[in-house]
């Protein structure tokens, strides 16, 4: 109980200033937040997951964790497209959120037991519908009417993307026998594994920016 207290305070906690340097400062500002979020994986949880001497940590790098980061903040920085960040952030959290809560309740059947110990069936469906009611209230607040069969598709889209990322960040931490990327957020770990999700799904938004903003009507 503990432990879902501190998660759940920490998790405000960083939201609340996550969205406030988003919502209320330049995009500049917001793109040295993730710059320095980039840095401090880098720095001190990527190490955590290779040894400096060992050539994944070379390789693997420039793809994961810095490319992706590199494609939120070209987003961030242009008008056209940054509203699309939002609609990403709340996707992946609303996913995240309801996925913990859903699993806690009702995760019988695991996805990946030799990945991931935690993820389960029931947690998945969970954050989905969660996620498919968050991006439907977002919409309705925008005042961007979309029928619920495209709310439907594009929610599983993003849902599966942010799944596979959350899985594949918990295979590199099976492979370091690590249970998480680090401890600067009590309750969550570390950066990392709060933005694996996002790290995935930003390849999905970037590649189709064009596109989503013209369904979007953004």
């Amino acid at each position: 109980m503990r432990t879902v207290i501190k998660r759940i305070a920490t998790g405000f906690a960083l939201g609340s200033l996550f969205w406030l340097s988003f919502a209320q400062l330049p995009p500049k500002f917001f793109s040295v937040v993730l710059v320095l979020i980039l840095l401090q994986i880098i720095f001190f949880e990527w190490k955590n997951f290779f040894s400096i001497y060992r050539p994944m940590f070379w390789l693997l790098m420039p793809l994961y964790p810095i490319l992706p980061f590199t494609l939120l903040i070209v987003m961030n920085q242009d008008p056209n497209y940054r509203s699309l960040l939002f609609i990403l952030f709340i996707i992946v959290s609303s996913f995240d959120t309801g996925s913990y809560i859903a699993g806690n309740l009702f995760g019988k059947n695991l996805i990946a037991p030799n990945i991931s110990p935690h993820k389960t069936w029931e947690g998945a469906i969970g954050g989905y519908f969660s996620t498919y009611i968050g991006l439907a209230i977002v919409l309705w607040q925008l005042e961007l009417s979309k029928p619920w069969w495209f709310i439907a598709t594009f929610t599983f889209i993003v849902c599966v993307l942010s799944l596979i990322g959350d899985m594949f960040e918990s295979y590199l931490k099976r492979l370091a026998k690590i249970k998480d990327s680090g401890n600067i957020l009590p309750g969550h770990g570390g950066f990392l594994d709060r933005f694996d999700g996002i790290l995935f799904s930003v390849f999905f938004f970037f590649i189709f920016k064009c596109q989503l903003v013209s369904l979007f009507g953004l």
